[in-house]
């Protein structure tokens, strides 16, 4: 019973020192990829907007990011929230409600 018990633990301990191999492998075999492909295809490496990447951004200083590009001729959505931000998907769709509900007041 005591090895029965410790096989699951030991195949999730080996499953998860084989993922960092394989995906430092698959990282390598892409940045390959992206030597021999055509520029036009490599998207941009995504930059994060803090300076310090340790601190974490606050909901207020997004929302102030979101006014800061916010024009008249623009609709709020969650994808332009994101596209502006940098924010995470969940996120984004109280951060669109938050900056549509200051609009309409306007």
């Amino acid at each position: 019973m005591v090895v029965l018990h410790s096989v699951p633990p030991l195949v999730v301990f080996v499953a998860a020192e084989a993922v960092t191999d394989l995906r430092d492998k698959l990282t390598a075999a892409v940045r390959a990829a992206s030597v021999n492909a055509d520029s036009e295809l490599v998207p941009e490496p995504v930059v994060p907007r803090s300076p310090d990447p340790k601190r974490r951004i606050s909901f207020d200083e997004y929302l102030g990011r979101a006014r800061e590009a916010w024009r008249p001729d623009i609709t709020v959505t969650p994808a332009w929230i994101r596209e502006v931000t940098g924010c995470s998907r969940g996120l984004s769709s109280r951060l669109a409600a938050a900056l549509s509900a200051e609009v309409e007041q306007q």
